[in-house]
């Protein structure tokens, strides 16, 4: 009787504790081509370690996430970088939508692209 109490206990404990996480839920999309889905963006959390990329639907999900205002920061190269605040509630999904537009490239991030590919072709001829 007391191993059931216990074990009934510790379900009750961990499934309350389960449920003190939040998610946002995400679209980004090109402003420059009527809003389609930009592919691959990347999405992170300000302060935190969590980085991650659009989906092919320009779709993201962060979860795990507790309660409290947090900053996204959306960015895609050859786009502007947009910051948003968000407030994530256990109770339900935050939700994001916005749009991304094109801005001039820098010669770092030119620098950046080429070195990258210069780096695959050396590697694909190898």
């Amino acid at each position: 009787m007391k191993r059931l109490a216990l074990l009934s206990f510790l379900l009750f404990t961990a499934f309350c504790f389960g449920q003190n996480t939040g998610m946002i839920v995400g679209k980004i999309m090109d402003q420059e081509l009527n809003n389609a889905p930009l592919v691959l963006a990347n999405v992170s959390v300000k302060g935190t370690d969590i980085k991650l990329n659009t989906d092919i639907t320009g779709l993201f999900l962060i979860e795990n996430l507790k309660d409290g205002d947090y900053t996204l920061v959306c960015s895609f190269l050859g786009y502007e970088t947009k910051e948003v605040k968000v407030s994530v509630q256990s109770e339900k999904p935050a939700e994001v939508k916005l749009s991304l537009g094109a801005s001039s490239i820098s010669l770092d991030d030119l620098e950046a692209i080429t070195s990258i590919a210069q780096k695959e072709d050396k590697t694909s001829t190898n």
